[in-house]
């Protein structure tokens, strides 16, 4: 099962850096906080307890907060003592459940990171390992110089073939250029410098 031919060697450890690049590039603290965002979202209409229980007591809160900035204290001072005290119970309950929710969102963030390492770290190391004597591909002997093809076979294949650590070098190099181009592109355009006229710069002399 594991005995990989070297194209799918490649194919594999191709697509585990694909991976690992695009999860630096968006960013791993990203990732987690959308995963959290369509969590909750299914969640909330799956009918999950604790959302629909804070949801309903935060438009509870607004409401008697509403009403509380209607009425005046000294003349309707019962009517503002009572919503009062249920703005005060409402606050608190609201409180509480936020402090549940941020507990799960933490468990559940958490597990997300491990799942995001368990796929790009552990597929990069376990190749690394289980790979490290695999010939990926061979080249005829003459076309570069001996201490070119020395490297190439760094550390641990035959001198005139290529091992996996000089072809995940260079897959890390040209994804992370690539990463770096789009990212480029992505951010927000920026105006060009405007060439200013030197006498506009110089004092005034005065007559």
């Amino acid at each position: 099962m594991l005995d990989l031919k070297p194209l799918s060697i490649l194919l594999f450890v191709f697509v585990a850096l694909l991976l690992k690049t695009i999860v630096k590039s968006v960013g791993k603290a990203n990732i987690e906080n959308a995963a959290w965002n369509l969590y909750t979202s299914i969640a909330s209409k799956a009918g999950h307890a604790q959302f629909l229980e804070l949801s309903k007591r935060r438009a509870e809160l607004v409401e008697i907060n509403k009403q509380r900035k209607a009425v005046s204290a000294q003349d309707e001072y019962a009517k503002w003592t009572k919503l009062n005290r249920q703005f005060d119970k409402l606050n608190g309950e609201v409180s509480n459940l936020t402090d549940a929710v941020s507990a799960e969102k933490l468990k559940f963030t958490k597990a997300i990171g491990v799942l995001i390492s368990l796929l790009t770290a552990a597929p990069v190391w376990f190749s690394r390992v289980w790979y490290r004597k695999a010939i990926l591909f061979y080249f005829p002997p003459g076309v570069f110089p001996y201490y070119v093809e020395w490297v190439l076979a760094l550390p641990f294949v035959t001198i005139g073939g290529v091992g996996l650590t000089i072809w995940m070098m260079a897959v890390n190099s040209v994804l992370g250029s690539v990463a770096l181009i789009v990212l480029f592109y992505l951010l927000p355009l920026v105006d060009a410098p405007v060439k200013q006229d030197p006498k506009e710069d110089s004092p005034v002399k005065a007559e």
